[in-house]
């Protein structure tokens, strides 16, 4: 799943340079709405694809072809992401 998942963020990564202008507005909504649909499986392996998700987030809200609803998503999904690895960095010190 981690191979799947590592490939999907990374085609993502990929295809934010050419989101450039506001026509793009939808094609954003639906990269936005797969890392919703996929952040409970990244939960899962937050260790290894919590940077590339913290990319795509930050490259997405600086786009100036994002919208205010869609930053406001991106910034809960920002939220989840990092409360999961907290979670996950709190249970490998605990493990200690």
């Amino acid at each position: 799943m981690t191979l799947a998942l590592t490939t999907l963020l990374s085609l993502i990564s990929n295809l934010l340079p050419l989101l450039t202008s506001s026509a793009n507005a939808n094609l954003i909504g639906s990269i936005i709405s797969t890392l919703e649909q996929f952040l409970p499986f990244i939960v899962d392996e937050i260790s290894s694809l919590y940077q590339p998700v913290k990319n795509i987030i930050a490259a997405l809200s600086a786009n100036p072809a994002t919208t205010a609803a869609q930053l406001a998503t991106l910034q809960a999904l920002d939220t989840q992401a990092d409360a999961a690895f907290d979670v996950a960095a709190a249970s490998t010190d605990a493990g200690n």
